[in-house]
C-alpha cells in the first residue's frame, strides 16, 4: 500500500468519524429537548393531581349533601311528631282540667 493510498483511507476513515460525530451532537441534542419535555410534563402531571384532589374533595362534599338533607328533613318530622303529641297531651290535659 502506498502513502498515498494511506493518507486516502485515513481522510475517508476521518471523514467518516466527523460524520458520526455530528450524528451523535444531533442525537444528544434531541435528548436534552426531550429531557427538557419530560420535566415539563411532570410538572404540569403534579399541577394536574393537585386539581383532581381538589376536585374529589369537593365531590365529597357534593355527595354528602343529599344525606345531610335528608337529616335534616327527618329530624323536623321527628320534631313535629312530638310537638304535634304534646299539642294533644295538653290539649286533653286542658280539657280535663277545665271540665
Amino acid at each position: 500500500m502506498t502513502i498515498e493510498e494511506r493518507v486516502a483511507a485515513l481522510e475517508a476513515e476521518h471523514k467518516n468519524i466527523y460524520h458520526q460525530l455530528d450524528e451523535l451532537k444531533k442525537q444528544t441534542a434531541d435528548i436534552h429537548e426531550l429531557t427538557a419535555s419530560v420535566k415539563v410534563v411532570a410538572t404540569e402531571m403534579k399541577n394536574v393531581s393537585t386539581k383532581v384532589d381538589s376536585m374529589d374533595e369537593r365531590l365529597s362534599e357534593i355527595e354528602k349533601e343529599p344525606a345531610k338533607a335528608f337529616t335534616h328533613y327527618k329530624q323536623q318530622i321527628i320534631g313535629y311528631i312530638i310537638t304535634g303529641v304534646i299539642g294533644a297531651l295538653l290539649g286533653a290535659l286542658m280539657a280535663a282540667i277545665i271540665r
